[in-house]
């Protein structure tokens, strides 16, 4: 006896979770404990979990153990947060959530300390190298034994269990179909082929560490095995992850001439293999839907026009208790006509309430029968779920709660991306803790690999983590880190890697210093930017089409190829932008009436535009943080939306896009840089040009040049004056090209109105829109409302404005004579002033003219924010990093928010557009020849988003095609009462958002 319990003491933790490892995997999930409130069961392994983790607990109070390990800090916070989460909806929330049970949101989260607890005890059991090899050959059985099952379920009947419904979780075995895609013994197939990515980046990793042909050959047949397997799961985010991890662990092993054959060969089986291809050609379709013409329900997919009587679909008739989640396709709900009748001046259908956004709309819509005929995106089941049940549901609990969360369950039993479910249940900082764990990770990874040479350990550690790559990948589309039987896999096998780890490097450095090497990495303030321009402005893809885009499409939409060449010599009265007019008749034949494509476009206009600050600010300060700080808040600022979320706006994207590249290709010039000297030159004349038939600002280009060039010592007086102005001609004689071209031959717009030049005033406005866009550089729209009543009021009291004219030209001068300033910031702000002078003596601000700008004013903040945490730090660094983080961290969320504001305020703009369109083409499908549509008190803004400052005529355009539809604006309601019911006119108020028809009794 005693020699056996002398033998579980030395043994117990290594037998369990050898035995776990093996039989979790293998085992059905079959129920034995239910809870009450959802059908998520307690399970055999749950109670077998439990039995190895107590033995761990003892070895721990016995100190056999330690919890020592590098992640245990991320792993800890994480399970505080989550504590803390579930506290709060405890006592706090679980009265205003709809179907919350303390009972089950306590045992999601007992759930996930159960799971990654065993990341503990798999690293407490890595003694030495030999012993730990026995944990993979069990892993490489339990992966055979997944394999055999899920080819007996496929071509031997083998029978499935399993928990996508409360009555599949009961554990009644099911028969699939010979179509149905392959479970195996896991609950589903997508948890299958996530633990099937996670092993054959594993797997194929060990490869390159076995010497023998045998073993190497066994191994190989494996992960074929494997991969056969996945591709009958028939999982299209899955077989995209492989190719990512396989791709990884080729590049990590310096194997890269093995990644274009995989590859292919991965692609080709995937072809032959049915079920994978055919889903990725479903994701995205464009058809014909048909929808009933008085109810505005969706019927089906139509696959002939003249067979409208004999509907046609791929799948049987669709249940409408099935819709909107899951319906396939993105239906438009249409009016139902109730006319009512209550006054002499009567209102006939009220339709704001009736129609629903944009991203939901159809392009053309002609009418057969009793069925309207819509073309229209057609999702997949998959991702119709997400986009209109579970993302919402999971985005809904985070609002509800930013910092914690609703707490665990409270977005149901899925939210199909694990990472908006940990947002949803624990908020920012529980994603943020969870995120940590994984970057904790990576750095431990990257560590390693420098040092660690054993042939075993280092395919192990790849392996592992190509293996989580693909596990964080899956996770973007699959609640990955919640299913059972690949989570109580992934932790063990990540507690093995950082066990081999902490015996293989018993000294490491800091994963501080690691994460400060890595922050100075090039590549990382583009991941950065990347992700945080993602979360900042993804939501905005799906705004629909205002005022001026239709402008832009009308005329994309009539204009021919033979047509294109006379943009460059014919403004048509338009504003001269030639190159932005050829970019949307391009761009149009893809991306039709779906803002979508428009939209993603901008945004890496945007995202260019942030990176050529990047580099802009690095150059001239040499400084990471300052760079990074000045093109973080370039990147966020709400001034940037007018620029960003109108599509209208593109063309003045292209012109700063090809103004920042153009200046940093004339900067390397300047630097000399070899051989590529006169290439940069070269580029910097092409960037000017393309940036001059984009849109005007570009004419400042040569002045920013030529300031950067005195600022920064570029003239020398030992050169000819000759030679220094051969430098500028170029870009002087394109600039008069340019003039010509605009005024004498395509006699473009001109200015006019409030955005035009009135000399007399010209020195008010220029200090005054100075001052206007400095303030909303810091008080963002804030500042817009008192602006506004200062300039209303010095347009009336001229002596006071003169006044403070003089003050305000005085008060800089001074500054800037008393303190000195560095070259840069000098630079920061002649860049400011020299871009906005094309439209600082305009009578109006628009933000989009500051965009590009206000770079300079944000280089110039940086340095003043880093300076003071220099001074601090040299007096206090903790001191000094509390006051930084919270002087970037204030500004960041101030910023932030806003533009998450104004984001709302033009989504809300976009869907007043689309709601007008749609309503008038459900409710008219055709008006008589010479037919006037007036509309009374036509919103021309939403807060500062425009709605229809112009551009209704070329919307209805795209409804009727009717050239000779005439339509007339008013603001005066009762003048309109005399044109209501007379023929060929329609007359239309908005009242309260809502368009409204006038009817007589």
């Amino acid at each position: 006896m005693g020699k056996l319990l002398n033998w579980l003491d030395k043994h117990f933790l290594e037998v369990g979770i050898g035995f776990l490892l093996f039989f979790i995997p293998l085992y059905p999930k079959l129920p034995l404990i239910g809870v009450r409130h959802t059908w998520v069961y307690i399970r055999w392994e749950d109670f077998l979990v439990a039995l190895v983790v107590v033995g761990w607990l003892i070895q721990l109070l016995r100190r056999k153990v330690s919890l020592k390990l590098p992640l245990t800090l991320p792993i800890i916070l994480y399970w505080l947060v989550g504590g803390v989460s579930l506290l709060f909806s405890l006592v706090f929330l679980r009265s205003h959530l709809a179907n919350f049970f303390p009972q089950v949101a306590v045992f999601h989260f007992l759930r996930r300390l159960e799971y990654m607890v065993l990341f503990f005890v798999a690293a407490s059991t890595v003694k030495d190298i030999k012993k730990t090899k026995k944990y993979f050959l069990v892993i490489g059985l339990a992966l055979l034994g997944v394999c055999f099952y899920g080819f007996g379920q496929k071509y031997l009947g083998f029978p499935a269990f399993l928990t996508m419904n409360e009555e599949f979780a009961k554990g009644i075995p099911l028969y699939l179909p010979p179509s149905a895609r392959v479970t195996s013994t896991f609950a589903g197939h997508y948890d299958l082929s996530a633990f099937l990515v996670l092993m054959i980046a594993l797997f194929t990793s060990l490869i390159f560490a076995l010497k023998k042909p045998f073993y190497k050959i066994l191994v190989f047949l494996l992960v074929f095995a494997s991969f056969i397997l996945l591709l009958l799961t028939a999982s299209r985010i899955s077989f995209a992850v492989y190719l990512v991890a396989i791709v990884l662990v080729f590049w990590l092993h310096k194997k890269k001439w093995l990644i274009i054959p995989v590859v292919l060969i991965s692609i080709l089986l995937m072809n032959q293999i049915s079920g994978t291809s055919q889903r990725f050609g479903k994701t995205f379709r464009i058809k014909d839907v048909v929808y009933d013409a008085e109810t505005g329900r969706p019927l089906a997919l139509l696959e002939s026009e003249q067979e409208v009587g004999k509907i046609f679909t791929e799948e049987e008739e669709i249940a409408q208790e099935d819709l909107p989640v899951g319906s396939g396709f993105l239906p438009v709900p249409l009016l139902q006509k109730e006319p009512t009748a209550t006054q002499a001046a009567l209102i006939k259908r009220p339709i704001a309430t009736a129609l629903k956004t944009a991203t939901m709309s159809s392009e053309i819509a002609t009418v057969s029968g009793e069925f309207l005929i819509k073309r229209t995106i057609v999702y997949d089941i998959s991702f119709t779920t997400r986009f209109q049940g579970t993302w919402p549901r999971a985005l809904k609990a985070f609002y509800r709660n930013p910092i914690l969360g609703s707490g665990y369950s409270s977005v149901a039993l899925a939210a199909d991306n694990s990472y908006l479910r940990a947002l949803g249940e624990t908020g920012l900082l529980g994603l943020l803790a969870f995120l940590s764990i994984l970057g904790a990770y990576g750095l431990l990874i990257r560590q390693s690999l420098k040092k660690i040479t054993q042939p075993f350990v280092r395919s192990v550690l790849i392996g592992t983590a190509a293996g989580t790559l693909g596990i964080a990948l899956n996770a973007t589309l699959i609640d990955i880190f919640e299913a059972s039987k690949v989570a109580f896999t992934f932790w063990p096998l990540l507690g093995l890697s950082v066990g081999l780890i902490i015996y293989c490097l018993p000294r490491r450095r800091s994963l501080i210093k690691e994460t400060i090497e890595v922050i100075k990495l090039p590549v990382t303030p583009i991941i950065v930017f990347l992700v945080t321009a993602s979360l900042m402005f993804f939501s905005s893809f799906k705004n629909y089409f205002v005022g001026d885009d239709f402008t832009w499409l009308h005329w994309t939409a009539k204009t021919r190829l033979d047509d294109l060449f006379q943009v460059f010599l014919d403004a048509k009265g338009f504003f001269y932008r030639p190159l932005a007019r050829v970019y949307f008749f391009l761009v149009y034949p893809l991306f039709g009436l779906q803002p979508q494509g428009f939209h993603l476009v901008d945004f890496l206009f945007h995202f260019g535009c942030t990176l050529g600050v990047y580099l802009l600010t690095l150059w001239l300060t040499k400084k990471r943080l300052v760079a990074f700080l000045a093109s973080l808040f370039f990147l966020i600022h709400p001034v940037n939306a007018e620029s960003i979320f109108w599509i209208s706006s593109t063309s003045h994207l292209m012109a700063n896009f090809f103004y920042i590249w153009g200046f940093l290709a004339y900067v390397c010039w300047r630097r000399n840089l070899r051989k590529w000297r006169w290439f940069f030159y070269i580029f910097a004349l092409l960037a000017f040009a393309l940036g001059l038939s984009s849109h005007e600002r570009m004419i400042t280009f040569p002045l920013a040049i030529l300031f950067y060039d005195l600022v920064f010592g570029q003239i020398k007086k030992s050169r000819k004056w000759l030679a220094e102005i051969s430098v500028y001609l170029p870009f002087w004689v394109l600039t008069s090209v340019y003039f010509w071209l605009r005024g004498a031959v395509a006699q473009a717009h001109g200015l006019s109105g409030d955005y035009s030049y009135n000399l007399k005033n010209f020195a008010f406005n220029f200090v005054g829109n100075l001052i206007g866009y400095l303030g909303e550089l810091i008080a963002s729209f804030h500042f817009i409302p008192w602006y506004d009543l200062s300039r209303t009021f010095l347009r009336i009291h001229k002596p006071i404005a003169l006044g403070l004219l003089v003050v305000l030209i005085l008060i800089p001068w001074l500054f800037f004579k008393k303190v000195k300033l560095s070259k840069t910031t000098i630079f920061a702000f002649g860049w400011l002033v020299i871009l906005l002078l094309p439209f600082l003596g305009l009578g109006n601000l628009a933000e989009r003219y500051v965009y590009l700008a206000h770079a300079g004013f944000f280089i110039a903040l940086a340095i003043w924010l880093v300076k003071i945490f220099e001074k601090l730090k040299k007096r206090n660094l903790k001191l000094a990093i509390l006051i930084f983080i919270l002087l970037v961290g204030g500004l960041l969320t101030f910023w932030g928010l806003e533009i998450k504001k104004a984001q709302k305020e033009w989504y809300q703009a976009g869907e007043i557009a689309n709601k007008t369109l749609l309503a008038l083409s459900t409710n008219y499908r055709e008006f008589p020849l010479g037919t006037t549509l007036y509309f009374v008190n036509l919103p021309i803004r939403q807060g500062r988003a425009w709605v229809f400052p112009v551009g209704l005529e070329d919307g209805l355009w795209f409804v009727y095609q009717d050239e000779n539809l005439t339509i007339e604006r008013s603001s005066d309601l009762e003048a309109m009462f005399d044109l209501v019911g007379q023929p060929k006119s329609h007359v239309f108020v908005f009242e309260q958002g809502e368009l409204k028809e006038m009817k007589k009794e």
